[in-house]
């Protein structure tokens, strides 16, 4: 390993600050100039689902928190040490109360995102404060040790990680177009021909809460979907917790095609999602599992109704600010609506079983390919393998 030095990230950047800390009273904006905060910083990339937005005027007098390409984006708080690129062709952008590092021009700003994601766990648990909000600050920041290759050798594995992210990040965005591509054909259908409106439930065989599991280890129980784990429409079993396998109430063990409504919670409260896999998982007391009846409604078109349907399931909750609830028997009462003819909508089946087809496959690639790169992360910054070997078996991989 030639040449390889332990660095500060101090070290390795022009600049270090901090975004914008004060208030923001009055300032957000349906749109204008994007505002990052740390909800929008997932290790490796950046999540604009829940963007912000300010004024031209307000970006312009917070010059220290201007975000430019290839600066590095780094949480404070909540999930500190988490770190994102900001990519070429993003635009003019602003931040709030996160970490803004600038590599120098010695320095490949991919290869020290990549470098953070990976080393800045152990340091960050070590240099945090506050034992309920973790907090990193930046004097910590500024010391974290960062093992350094030369420039070439940067690049060489900045180039083997990113050609992972780049397949998962085109298949996500297959399964963002195949998805709306879908919504798009049913409300086509539901524009154009006969429609009938249903009780949701007149057309489920089960509608039903989840339960108050008690909660295990990975290595003994089964997943339990919570509200995090519901999301964009599909499930995300990486943040679900587990249990030991109920040995009662069998209808809250999830079936394919089932659809999973959050039932509490303010911003998660109505978010929908279509349960794809065969696997056995449940859900927990704030999530309610749909399973329609195939003699009554098809499953998929039904689906797809529920998804189409998300914004006014959102505003059904009932209760005081911060303990809002979707009770099952408003959500049972609700009127479904999906297309009244049998040719119809078999078409439109068909339609959207291919679409998810090609949703499963892309989505399952991803979960191979996101393993095969956080094995190989923390190998290649630290010079534990060298980049001809990742690179083989990246190949043999494909």
């Amino acid at each position: 390993m030639d040449a390889w030095s332990f660095r500060t990230l101090n070290e390795l950047c022009a600049t270090i600050t901090v975004g914008h800390v004060s208030s923001m009273a009055g300032e957000y904006l349906p749109s204008g100039i994007p505002f990052l905060r740390s909800k929008n910083v997932r290790p490796g990339r950046l999540d604009l689902t829940d963007l912000a937005y300010v004024g031209s005027d307000f970006h312009h007098r917070l010059k220290k928190s201007r975000l430019l390409a290839n600066d590095i984006v780094i949480v404070r708080t909540g999930t500190p040490g988490a770190a994102a690129l900001i990519p070429d062709g993003f635009g003019e952008a602003n931040c709030s109360d996160i970490i803004i590092a600038r590599p120098t021009k010695q320095v490949s700003p991919r290869f020290l995102c990549y470098a953070i994601n990976a080393t800045a766990g152990s340091f960050v648990s070590a240099h945090t404060v506050g034992a309920v909000q973790q907090h990193f600050n930046i004097g910590s920041a500024r010391k974290l040790q960062i093992h350094t290759p030369p420039l070439h050798e940067q690049q060489a594995i900045a180039e083997v990680l990113g050609s992972l992210d780049d397949k998962i990040a085109l298949n996500s965005s297959l399964v963002v177009n195949a998805r709306s591509l879908g919504l798009a054909q049913l409300r086509r259908a539901l524009a154009t021909l006969p429609v009938r409106r249903h009780k949701i439930s007149d057309i489920t065989s089960c509608l039903t809460r989840g339960g108050a599991p008690k909660y295990t280890g990975p290595e003994a129980g089964i997943p339990v979907v919570n509200q995090k784990c519901v999301r964009d429409g599909h499930v995300d079993l990486t943040k679900a917790r587990f249990t030991t396998p109920p040995k009662s109430r069998a209808d809250r063990f999830l079936q394919t095609g089932d659809v999973l409504v959050n039932s509490t919670g303010v911003g998660t409260l109505g978010r929908v999602a279509r349960w794809s896999l065969d696997e056995q998982v449940t859900v927990d007391s704030h999530v309610t599992i749909v399973r329609f009846d195939p003699e009554r409604v098809d499953p998929m078109v039904g689906a797809y109704a529920m998804l189409l349907s998300q914004p006014l399931i959102e505003n059904m909750g009932e209760g005081s600010t911060g303990q809002t609830e979707l009770s099952r028997a408003k959500l049972a009462s609700f009127p479904l609506a999906v297309p009244a003819e049998a040719v119809a909508t078999l078409r439109l089946r068909g339609i959207l079983q291919s679409l998810e087809d090609s949703i499963f496959a892309a989505r399952a690639e991803n979960h191979t390919l996101t393993a095969l790169r956080d094995t190989l992360l923390p190998q290649l910054v630290t010079g534990k393998i060298r980049v001809k070997d990742a690179e083989q078996i990246v190949e043999d991989a494909a």
